[in-house]
């Protein structure tokens, strides 16, 4: 009698394995959980985490942030005023939303050449006003390009093959 028993218990949990590995893929990941209790300790706001694949999207009381990985895409609500950069490979996009503003961070790998002056150029061409421009290598391939346009800020930094353009809007 003793093996039946073992067998009736082997059978009963992969039957409760079976139904309970559907269960839980509808449900959030264990790593999303944790991380939002340990947001909402340190805050003291509830906090709302959700991935999918390498895409991460955080909400909080009226605040947000997604974030893409690897998406190789220029985000389609990037305000228009911001001129479509195209060097390099889109590694990474950031986008956030609270009460006081939106903003974007897009950071570019493979970057080669002197963009810094492309930038500079491309901001004034589009009105923007107040460019500030420091280039940190000799060849001209690094540097820091800020700029302002009304209720718009824009900040690209650039070197060794990588560049990030961060963008803020106010409300």
């Amino acid at each position: 009698m003793p093996l039946p028993s073992k067998v009736r218990s082997a059978g009963i949990f992969l039957a409760l394995f079976a139904l309970g590995v559907p269960l839980t893929s509808c449900q959030k990941k264990i790593e999303e959980v944790l991380v939002e209790k340990a947001i909402e300790q340190s805050t003291g706001k509830k906090v709302d985490i959700n991935s999918a694949g390498s895409n991460i999207t955080i909400q909080s009381e009226g605040q947000k942030i997604e974030i893409q990985g690897n998406s190789g895409v220029w985000p389609a609500d990037m305000p228009v005023d911001i001129p479509r950069f195209s060097w390099g490979k889109i590694g990474a996009v950031t986008r956030s939303e609270t009460p006081e503003g939106k903003s974007w961070n897009v950071v570019f790998e493979k970057v080669q050449g002197n963009i810094v002056k492309d930038v500079e150029s491309r901001l004034k061409s589009n009105g923007f006003q107040k460019v500030s421009t420091i280039v940190t290598s000799g060849d001209g391939e690094g540097g820091v390009v800020s700029a302002e346009k009304e209720k718009l800020k824009v900040v690209l930094m650039t070197g060794n093959g990588t560049a990030s353009l961060s963008v803020v809007q106010e409300p």
